[in-house]
């Protein structure tokens, strides 16, 4: 499951940590380019001076926010992938896994998986994403003939959309309560859509 634990942050945090979480928000607030240095040390409670001792610019700090944060689901993701499981289980802990993710922290997923920055030009050629690891599984699955043939990436992004719309109507409060008790229902919804696909 996610393992970011910026919600709950210790009265004594660093700096950097401060500065990070309140990057994360900022920036899924207001957007990327609706956010100012000024703005990220005055909420994260320290002087500009401080915060540029960790990040020499506001796009380095995005970037390492982004970066880290869309990697590593992308590589929690290709667990799942390459754990075994059948195509509907692996889309059903994959759902789970993006629900969770947003339980833990909407505006970490706001930021990597709903706000416009202009950082995906920047992953590395090569590197894991989590729509690399969508796509995969699904052309895995009609690989083995556990699919009719489909475009993988519409399917991909059928899966991803589901969740992603629900989370943005969560987000502007069209619906309530955790991702996560949802998460069954959402499995079921994208394993239709997907089935759809190949009619």
């Amino acid at each position: 499951m996610f393992t970011y634990k910026w919600n709950v942050m210790p009265r004594s945090a660093g700096v950097k940590t401060k500065v990070e979480r309140a990057a994360v928000d900022l920036f899924a607030a207001n957007g990327f380019d609706g956010v100012s240095i000024a703005d990220i040390a005055a909420m994260a409670g320290v002087s500009q001076g401080a915060l540029y001792r960790h990040y020499p610019s506001k796009e380095e700090l995005g970037w390492a926010l982004f970066s880290t944060a869309y990697l590593r689901t992308g590589e929690e993701l290709d667990r799942i992938r390459t754990g075994g499981a059948e195509f509907e289980a692996a889309v059903t802990a994959m759902i789970a896994h993006f629900c969770a993710l947003y339980d833990e922290d909407s505006a970490l997923f706001r930021f990597m998986l709903l706000t416009q920055h202009g950082f995906l030009p920047r992953i590395p050629s090569g590197s894991r994403t989590p729509v690399d690891a969508v796509v995969d599984l699904v052309g895995d699955a009609v690989t083995k003939n556990r699919l009719k043939p489909i475009d993988p990436a519409l399917g991909a992004a059928v899966i991803m959309g589901v969740i992603l719309q629900c989370a943005t109507f969560h987000i502007y409060g069209r619906l309530c309560g955790a991702l996560g008790a949802r998460a069954p229902a959402l499995a079921r919804a994208s394993l239709a859509a997907v089935a759809a696909l190949t009619q």
